[in-house]
C-alpha cells in the first residue's frame, strides 16, 4: 500500500508528506563495518561516511567542525567537484557525504533548523530560504557554464567555406585509466564502448518487475 498523509485541520500544523531525509541505500553502505572509536569524542555521520568510503580520518581540528549546518552543506552542494576522492584508477571514487548534503533538496534541512530557532518570524525564516534558493541556482548556472566552456575548449570545429555542415572532433585517450581493466570505464569513448548492453542478452527481462515506493 502507498504511504498516505492526514490532512491537517484548521489551525494544526500540516504533516510533511515525504520526510526530507528519505534516501535511497548507497553501494558503500551495504557492507558491515567493525570500526574502532575511541570513547572519549563523538562519532558524527561525517566520521561513518568516511568510514565506509575506506578514506582516512579527518585531522583533529576538522574533526569537531559541524557538518549540518547551512554554511557546511553549502559549500559541499555548490561545488562538488571539489569533494575529496580516494581510490586509484577504476577505484577512485568520492567520499560519501552525510545525509544533509546527499538529500535531493539539502536547503530544507536548513529551512527545518529555522523554523525551530526562528518559531515567531515567519518574515525572517522565508527571507532566508528564498535567499538559499536563489544562491543555489546561481551556483548551479556557474557549474553548467564552466562545463560548457569546458567542453567547447576540447573541440575542435571544422567548418568547409562550401559546406552546410560543421564538423567537430574531440581528442580521445583509450588507456587503463580510462577505459579500466574491462573495457567499461566511464572515462573512455563511451560507457560500454565494444561491449553489448545487458538488455541484448537472451533471456534478459526487459519488462518492470516490481515497484519501489
Amino acid at each position: 500500500m502507498l504511504p498516505t498523509t492526514p490532512l491537517a485541520s484548521r489551525g494544526e500544523p500540516q504533516i510533511a508528506h515525504e520526510p526530507i531525509n528519505d534516501l535511497p541505500v548507497h553501494k558503500l553502505t551495504e557492507p558491515q563495518i567493525f570500526y574502532p572509536v575511541s570513547e572519549s569524542r563523538q562519532f558524527t555521520r561525517v566520521d561513518a561516511a568516511r568510514a565506509f568510503s575506506a578514506a582516512p580520518a579527518l585531522p583533529a581540528a576538522e574533526r569537531d567542525q559541524p557538518a549540518n549546518t547551512p554554511e557546511y552543506i553549502a559549500k559541499v552542494t555548490h561545488a562538488p567537484h571539489r569533494i575529496e576522492k580516494v581510490g586509484k584508477g577504476a577505484n577512485e571514487h568520492q567520499v560519501l557525504q552525510p545525509a544533509e548534503v546527499r538529500i535531493p533538496h539539502p536547503h530544507m534541512v536548513a529551512a527545518e533548523r529555522d523554523k525551530i530557532t526562528l518559531s515567531n518570524e515567519m518574515g525572517e525564516r522565508s527571507r532566508r530560504y528564498m535567499a538559499r534558493i536563489e544562491a543555489d541556482e546561481k551556483a548551479e548556472k556557474a557549474r553548467k557554464e564552466k562545463r560548457k566552456a569546458r567542453e567547447a575548449a576540447s573541440m575542435t570545429r571544422v567548418e568547409p567555406t562550401e559546406g552546410r555542415f560543421e564538423f567537430r572532433f574531440r581528442d580521445v585517450v583509450v588507456s587503463r585509466e580510462t577505459v579500466g581493466l574491462d573495457g567499461r570505464g566511464e572515462k573512455g569513448v563511451g560507457r560500454r564502448y565494444g561491449v553489448p548492453l545487458a538488455d541484448r542478452r537472451r533471456g534478459e527481462v526487459k519488462i518492470p518487475t516490481r515497484v519501489e515506493v
